[in-house]
Formats: structure tokens, sequence, C-alpha cells
């Protein structure tokens, strides 16, 4: 006789049904059944992301390559406006505090191939910038600066889209994950922008950027759901929430002491005026003497014959020509000032088709020279910058800092 068990004997996975087996697999603690764990699965079913997540990544994506493309500031605000929820990123909080090695992965890949969307659709953007030869690197060097503002955004923006995400049940906080997509995926369309373009800047940073970032908002994340009152599960969610903390006091320490490179606007400084040496004084003279006459140290030499006379030769005078020295004119320095762009770009020869030498920001002091041509109804002017590097851009392009000769 069989007696009938206390409790239902759970069918094994391959005998349930797809839609069962499939929501098994996405559970962050499949075998616990008590509140908390009951509260971090519905929390690990919000924070799994779905195809709108990589098609909002797409479109977010291309949108930055664009707004990098025009260098345009309002673009870079409407692709954090565009960017995914933010849901894996935070769903790496609550397999820290779940301690869910599967979940923490799943969380982890999703977040990876979002960045690589915006990643790669930055390097598709790119592409054009560099057969335009476009120079508008602004928007570009903010998104790959490490900075304090970058690392507040990010900590405010996940700390408050993970107490958002345990009050309401229903609705995403939308506008905090902005902060963070802002702070994590756009650098890595800059990042792809920079390989591609041929930007002066260091590329690899916005990597850089964001794994850093993809730490600390992890750390952030599980620390503001301890807060809330829920306690880690087991021991893995000690080593998560480690393994996290680890990672974030590594990058600190390396970017404090100047380890991860920190970018910078060129600044709008003029270079030093060379220093003309001194002239020669009057009294400094080249002594010459013509083959045939006595060598003689001075322009002067008497000879004394000791004797009952004495005769006193007097030598003839050696030529003495003067140095003279030509007086050089006053060096004519001017700004790039370009209205309604960042900068503007130097060419070999007078011309729009000519080769480009140099792009310049906005700012860039540098030197006039004497040459002016005409050419493509245009007046243009020979220049040189600080580096030495000369070249020819359009008058109307600079504008003087002292008086300049012949305009």
């Amino acid at each position: 006789m069989t007696l009938p068990a206390s409790e239902p004997i759970p069918l094994p996975e391959e005998e349930l049904p797809p839609a069962r087996r499939r929501r098994l697999r996405r559970m962050v603690i499949p075998e616990r059944h008590d509140e908390q764990s009951a509260f971090l699965d519905a929390l690990g079913e919000r924070t799994t992301p779905g195809a709108e997540f990589f098609l909002s990544a797409l479109l977010a994506g291309l949108v930055t390559g664009i707004a990098l493309l025009l260098d345009s500031p309002a673009l870079v605000v409407l692709a954090a406006l565009l960017a995914p929820f933010m849901a894996p990123v935070l769903g790496m909080g609550v397999a820290g505090v779940a301690g869910s090695t599967g979940f923490l992965l799943r969380s982890l890949v999703s977040t990876l191939i979002g960045g690589l969307i915006f990643f790669l659709t930055g390097t598709l953007t790119g592409i054009p910038a560099r057969l335009l030869a476009l120079n508008g690197w602004v928007q570009l060097s903010y998104l790959l600066r490490l900075d304090g503002y970058s690392l507040l955004l990010l900590s405010l923006g996940t700390i408050l889209s993970t107490v958002l995400l345990v009050r309401s049940t229903q609705q995403r906080p939308l506008v905090s994950s902005v902060a963070m997509a802002y702070a994590l995926f756009l650098p890595l369309g800059a990042a792809g922008y920079g390989l591609t373009s041929g930007a002066p800047l260091p590329w690899y940073n916005g990597m850089v950027v964001f794994f850093i970032g993809l730490a600390v908002a992890a750390l952030l994340g599980a620390v503001t759901l301890v807060i809330q009152g829920l306690r880690p599960l087991n021991g893995w969610s000690y080593l998560f929430t480690g393994a996290y903390m680890t990672v974030v006091v590594a990058a600190l320490v390396i970017w404090l002491s100047g380890g991860i490179p920190v970018i910078q606007l060129p600044e709008m400084t003029a270079p030093q005026a060379p220093q003309a040496s001194a002239p020669p004084s009057v009294n400094e003279q080249v002594t010459s003497t013509p083959a045939g006459a006595l060598a003689t140290p001075t322009l002067t030499a008497t000879a004394t014959v000791t004797g009952t006379a004495t005769p006193t030769r007097t030598l003839i005078p050696t030529n003495t020509p003067t140095m003279t020295v030509t007086p050089q004119p006053t060096p004519v320095w001017a700004r790039i000032n370009v209205k309604g762009s960042n900068g503007a770009v130097i060419r070999a020869e007078p011309g729009y088709n000519a080769a480009i030498v140099k792009s310049l920001l906005n700012g860039i002091i540098v030197e006039v020279l004497n040459d002016v041509a005409t050419a493509d109804g245009a007046t243009w002017v020979k220049i040189r910058t600080a580096d030495g590097v000369e070249g020819w851009i359009v008058r109307a392009l600079l504008a003087t800092a002292t008086p300049a000769p012949g305009w």
C-alpha cells in the first residue's frame, strides 16, 4: 500500500511544459519560496531585457554616431533619451544580493551585447567622418573622459533607479535610467567613433569608462538593495559584492594615480613669441687682414727698435667691415575664429580643393605670414602654427590680435 505524499513531488525539468521551463530558467532563485526570494524573482523578471532593449540600443547607437559626426550636443541628449532601459545593469545588482550565478551571467551578457551595439554603430558612423575630414571633436572628448561628474551622474542614476524599481511594481524608472545610459553606453559609441574617425583622442578610453562604470553601477545597485532591507542570501552574494568592490577600488586607484589618461579640450593659449637674439654691440667689429700684410691682433701696431735712434714703423690700417643687423618685422598673431563651427582647416595651397594640412579648433593662436593670395573667390593668407606647420587659410576665419600687414 502506498501512502500519499504530504507535498506534491515536483516533476523533472525536462517533463515540464515549455513555458514552465522558460519561466523556471528566468527565475533568480528557483528553489526557494520565502517572501524575499519571491520578491527577488519578481525583480529578476523586471530586469530581464526583451527585444525592445536591443532595438532601442540600435536606434540610440545610430543617433549617438550622428551626434558625434555633427558634433551636436542636442543630438547627444537625444541619444541618451532614446537609450534602452538599463534593466540588465540593475539585474547585476539583483544577482549580487541573490547570489545567483546564472542570473548574473545573463544580465552581464545582455549588457555587453547592448554595449557592443553602441560600439559598432559608432564605428560605422566614424568612417564618413574620416572620409569627409571632419574635425568636430568637442562632444567626443566629453564622452571619452572619465571624471568625477560622470561617476556622480552614474551613481545618482543607479541609486534612484534601484529605489524606484523596488518601490514601484508597475512603472520603470526611465528618467534615472537616462543618466545611466549616458555614463555607460554613450562612451562605448564614442569609442567606436574615435576608432574609425581618425580623431586624435584615445578611443579606448570609452571602453575603460564603460567597464569601470559597470562595476560601480553593479556595486551601488546591490548596496542599495541591502539598505532597503533585502539581505544577501548566501555566500555567493558576498563574493559577487566583494568582486564588484574590488574592481571599483582598483579602477579608482589606477585613475587617481594617473594610469587612465585624462582627456582635455585644447586650451586657447597664445604661443610664446620667439625671443630675438640681442643685436651685436656697435663696438663689436670683425677685422680682416688682406693677404700679404702682417697679421696683427689690433687695428694698429707699433714696432720700437732700441738703439741710438728710435724709429717708429706705422702699419697701414686694414679694412674693417662692420656687421649690420637687419631689423625683422614684428610677428603678427591671429586667432582661429569660425562662427557656427568649432574650428577650421589649413591647406597646402590657396583654394578649397587643396590638400588639408592640419585642422585647428577655435581659439588656437597662429602666426600670420606676409603671403596673401586670392583663390575661389576668397582671400587666403599663409599662417604658421605653434609647432611650425605652415599652410593657407581663408582670411575671414581669423581674428587678428595685432595689426595685419597689407590687409
